[in-house]
């Protein structure tokens, strides 16, 4: 029976190396540009450089600290998805979901927008093949943007494309 709970429940962890300096150290490195973004504008009150520094980095900042865009650890199980990161969570049941779409890039990475993607929730990048298990992990992801959306256009294409080549006599 024990054995049975474990399977419904997986866990995916980012390598935490990797993600302190491929998301947390850009993240502090953001906060001090804001701080010197700030510092610049206090003494030059004018739309420039400083006013440009100030508004992209609080958009990096949210999305790296609040808004969870780059989870650190993913959890599925029968139930819903989970994702964890800096001490906060974002849970999505999935008998309430009605949108999770998945845009797929160059090597496995993923940018997944769930329910109804806002600023502040909603919107992550997944690069799979940091996590443990990625191959797993991506298959998963796609598995169930399949199921709550099977009549997408790509889940069509790739069903009618032939696993063969037929070659034309000449």
């Amino acid at each position: 029976m024990l054995c049975k709970e474990v399977d419904k429940l997986k866990k995916y962890e980012y390598d935490s190396t990797r993600y302190f300096w491929g998301v947390t150290a850009p993240g502090i490195f953001m906060i001090m540009l804001l701080i010197y973004g700030i510092k610049e504008n206090i003494n030059n009150p004018t739309f420039g450089i400083p006013s440009l520094i100030i508004i992209t980095t609080l958009y990096g900042i949210n999305n790296t600290f609040i808004a969870l865009s780059h989870p650190k650890t993913i959890v599925i199980d029968k139930e819903g998805i989970e994702f964890h990161s800096f001490g906060r969570v974002h849970s999505y049941s999935w008998a309430r979901l009605d949108y999770f779409m998945v845009k797929e890039f160059s090597a496995r990475k993923l940018y997944l927008r769930i329910e109804n993607p806002k600023l502040f929730k909603g919107r992550y990048w997944i690069k799979t093949n940091m996590y443990n298990d990625s191959d797993e992990l991506y298959l998963k992801i796609n598995k169930e943007e399949k199921r709550i959306h099977p009549n997408l256009l790509k889940f069509k294409a790739k069903k009618r494309r032939p696993n063969k080549k037929k070659r034309r006599k000449k």
